[in-house]
């Protein structure tokens, strides 16, 4: 969670706006509503946890491309 939170605010720093939104299923309110889970939760809710939308859609240009991925190596070098 640190990780995808400082990962975020870099990029918000670079004026790419990065979110994060992903909730597992069987933890979301109609999940636990309507749904069961079985058995122990080894990885979906840890995986969960690192996903980040990265703002690429249909009309990204290349350099759009290039400076969003540079941005990220930037982040982990």
């Amino acid at each position: 969670l640190e990780e995808r939170s400082a990962l975020i605010e870099f990029l918000k720093e670079s004026n790419i706006m990065a979110a994060f939104h992903y909730v597992p299923l069987h933890t979301a309110n109609a999940g636990e509503r309507f749904g069961r889970f079985e058995g122990l939760d080894k990885n979906t809710t840890i995986e969960s946890e690192r996903l980040v939308r990265l703002p690429i859609w249909y009309g990204i240009s290349e350099q759009e491309q290039d400076s969003v991925v540079g941005v990220i190596k930037e982040f982990y070098v």
